[in-house]
């Protein structure tokens, strides 16, 4: 049943929340069932900061705001191409969450649970804490030491820092924020470690980004900098680099760091958006409702997260829905530059298996934009095995024309009939950004309580859902989120 929807909305945008995750002195154990000690590793006698750099005294100064001014410049001498790089809603998921996702970060510190890990948890969130308004600047000092201690390093990154920056933002409040669970971090981490794979970085690279971390945020203290906090950052990254190269090391065993993809096919449907299947040149597992990150040689080095359109496939075909905002570096590429017979670079999957056959409550898809390639991968496999549970999607597009996959969900449908797709649009057309539409909507058509619910698209269009959920009653945990920027 398809159902046309036109409302006019009204109220306040939410913000969406992340679930993240005293002092105890157990030591965390890592995945192999092994002790992962605070100092360095026994069983591996190694610290995981640059030995021999000298940190300059402390400039009295606060938040390093004359610091991190001083060394723009020298760390972004090679990344300012006429070309905006930052997070648009082309695909990218970003931080990835389950009502917490790998875009832009939540910047809040929440009060922790019991502490699980052995850090100071508390000093890194103060510490954090102090340099809250100032995290961007934090990241452009950063990377201009880590650039300065280790030239080489910087062949592993592309021309446009500013993703990157972003991405450096939102690790360091995740990890702060779950540094006492260790349910939490412990994964978090060893996911961060097997995915850097891709980006080249091996074990020798850990030091210097531990030297180059400690800096920043010393220098943006400046004299509330205390040996405290400098004692809770060194254990808290000493910790941080054993977990990642221990995963990395495992993950080399029996995973590439990418996938070559040939493209197959590539077809521009708008002017900013275009659909592209590629077949991986081996086999590529992956999950409904899961993301890759991927570049392209026309971008070498310059990683974006795109969501999988369709479920996995016998041909081994990945379908990817592409749209560009602006001068996008990855985005413009793939969708107007991009032809069959290129070779892109595939990360490892990530994200949650929103088809989860383990469920049986039925399921809510609210999205927006290319937010709906995850959902169509979604309802495939539920077609494919004939599940039981009800759909409901509501699909929202700036007017009628950007609803580009009504057809494929009209059509599957017609096949699984327990789904119910809701199309809305404003009656203003795509000048309209109200943020309240879907969330009234949503809100006004049902109970979804006993719903698995995922959302996905647009900052706006996420936040407002996200509140309009919560104000029914709707848990946390039965909320999967893809926040993928504003549009």
């Amino acid at each position: 049943m398809t159902m046309w929807t036109h409302s006019r909305s009204s109220g306040q945008r939410g913000a969406e929340g992340d679930r993240t995750g005293g002092a105890s002195g157990d030591a965390m154990t890592d995945a192999t069932g092994t002790d992962a000690h605070v100092q360095a590793d026994t069983r591996d006698p190694v610290s995981w900061f640059e030995p021999g750099v000298a940190v300059p005294p402390i400039p009295l100064r606060r938040n390093g705001v004359a610091a991190v001014a001083s060394a723009d410049d020298a760390g972004e001498t090679q990344s300012r191409p006429g070309e905006e790089d930052a997070p648009s809603p082309d695909g990218e998921s970003g931080a990835h969450a389950v009502a917490g996702t790998e875009a832009e970060p939540e910047r809040t510190l929440d009060v922790q649970p019991p502490n699980t890990t052995g850090l100071d948890g508390e000093a890194l969130r103060e510490s954090l804490a102090l340099v809250e308004d100032h995290l961007d600047a934090v990241g452009v000092d950063f990377y201009a030491q880590l650039f300065t201690i280790a030239p080489e390093s910087r062949e592993l990154f592309g021309a446009g820092m500013a993703v990157q920056r972003s991405r450096l933002v939102g690790a360091l409040v995740s990890i702060v924020g779950s540094a006492d669970d260790r349910d939490t971090l412990v994964p978090y981490l060893e996911g961060l470690g097997r995915d850097h794979r891709k980006f080249g970085v091996i074990d020798q690279h850990y030091a210097p980004v531990g030297t180059a971390l400690v800096l920043a945020i010393r220098r943006a203290l400046g004299d509330q900098w205390t040996p405290r906090f400098e004692s809770a950052w060194i254990e808290a990254y000493d910790r941080i680099a054993a977990i990642m190269v221990g995963a990395a090391r495992r993950d080399a065993v029996i995973s590439p760091p990418w996938w070559d993809a040939e493209v197959v096919y590539h077809r521009r449907i708008l002017d900013d958006l275009a659909i592209m299947q590629v077949r991986p040149h081996t086999d590529y597992p992956y999950r409904p409702g899961q993301y890759t990150y991927l570049t392209t040689p026309r971008r070498p080095k310059i990683w974006r997260a795109y969501s999988m359109a369709s479920a996995p496939r016998d041909d081994g075909l990945l379908e990817f829905h592409v749209r560009t905002v602006g001068a996008g570096w990855v985005s413009s590429a793939l969708v107007w530059r991009t032809e069959p017979g290129d070779i892109l670079h595939l990360g490892a999957p990530q994200g949650h298996d929103v088809a989860t056959p383990r469920s049986e409550h039925d399921l809510l898809c609210i999205t927006g934009g290319t937010g709906i390639a995850p959902v169509l991968a979604t309802l495939q496999e539920l077609e494919q095995r004939q599940d039981g549970r009800r759909v409901h999607v509501f699909y929202a597009g700036r007017d009628r024309d950007h609803l580009y996959a009504l057809p494929h969900l009209e059509s599957i449908g017609v096949r699984y009939r327990r789904l119910t797709v809701v199309p809305v649009v404003s009656p203003d057309g795509p000048t309209d950004r109200s943020p309240d539409l879907m969330g009234n909507i949503v809100s006004a058509y049902g109970d979804w309580r006993k719903h698995r619910v995922y959302v996905a698209g647009p900052t706006t269009m996420v936040a407002t859902s996200l509140e309009r959920l919560r104000e029914q009653g709707v848990p946390d945990e039965q909320i999967v989120v893809d926040d993928y920027g504003l549009w």
